[in-house]
């Protein structure tokens, strides 16, 4: 190593690396800046005194946003799990004790965890001063993590596990998909089979995953085309639907067993082999070892196991 650059990197601001790894988690300066609670300028400044120190190219332009260079890629992955670990270090000193925090978390799911978990909740927290407020699931995954990543969330709850290393995860709970369809329907009774089931019309609950439909998730098989009656982007609507109509649907067991005797339903067993629905906590890898996360990873895993242990 040369004296130039030996001086250089011996007196470089280590806040540059944390605001370059930010900048590469969000591939944006804008969202960068949002999430660091500072200007673009004083990100585009940042990134810019970090280049000049490293004298190397950090990023290039794609599209609308930047991603990082292959030598800023490297010193991403060998720079973050430092930071990370840090963090973890620092967070886990602090204690934690929901008798007395006015902490509010918030936590991304979707309608039908929501409704069976809240009043699980809400008796678990009846003596406690911390707050626990639930948000329905952006429809779109990449917004869930990016809120996720910039903290505006404390916790997801999903079907689909993260890909990446920057977040962790623990399956909390499992939930079978049954076929539903109104008491009074004139074909189908006390069972479907698979003759009438994709010879019906499908009240269908739209899901943006790869452009999959919940039955071709939950499927050992691949499935025929089913007839569209009606796209619902509420379970419970869904359900409603289907109890004004010849129309049938899928959803899960737990919530419709809810609803059941309210809309008339009736829950059949799918005709067809499946699987069920995995459901996730999923949190960022920084803050694994705070204690006010621990703290809410496991009172939801417990809750969890509450809602769902008879589904």
């Amino acid at each position: 190593m040369n004296d130039e650059l030996s001086h250089k990197l011996s007196t470089l601001d280590l806040n540059l690396l944390r605001v370059f790894c930010v900048v590469c988690q969000q591939s944006s300066i804008t969202r960068a800046a949002e999430q660091l609670a500072l200007t673009q300028s004083s990100v585009s400044n940042a990134i810019n005194r970090l280049k000049i120190a490293l004298d190397c190219e950090l990023f290039i332009r794609i599209g609308r946003g930047i991603e990082p260079t292959a030598t800023g890629l490297y010193i991403f992955n060998s720079v973050q799990p430092m930071l990370d670990a840090i963090e973890q270090t620092l967070m886990g000193i602090s204690e934690f004790d929901p008798y007395t925090s006015s902490r509010v978390f918030t936590i991304y799911a979707n309608e039908a965890v929501i409704d069976l978990l809240q009043p699980h909740l809400d008796k678990a927290l009846a003596q406690l001063t911390v707050r626990v407020v639930f948000r329905n699931s952006p429809v779109h995954e990449d917004d869930q993590y990016q809120d996720l990543q910039m903290q505006k969330i404390d916790l997801l709850i999903d079907i689909v596990p993260p890909k990446l290393k920057t977040f962790r995860f623990q399956k909390v709970a499992q939930e079978r998909i049954i076929c539903v369809v109104r008491q009074q329907h004139p074909q189908i009774h006390n069972s479907v089979s698979r003759e009438d089931y994709f010879a019906a019309e499908h009240v269908m609950y739209r899901f943006h995953r790869d452009n999959m439909r919940v039955a071709d998730i939950i499927s050992n098989e691949p499935l025929p085309q089913r007839t569209l009656y009606c796209e619902q982007s509420s379970i419970l609507s869904m359900l409603s639907l289907i109890s004004k109509s010849n129309a049938i649907g899928i959803a899960p067991y737990a919530f419709s067993q809810s609803y059941a005797q309210l809309f008339n339903l009736n829950l059949l067993e799918l005709p067809f082999e499946t699987r069920p629905i995995e459901l996730f906590s999923i949190w960022p890898s920084k803050h694994s070892q705070d204690k006010s996360c621990i703290w809410l990873r496991q009172t939801i895993e417990i809750l969890m196991k509450e809602a769902y242990g008879s589904s």
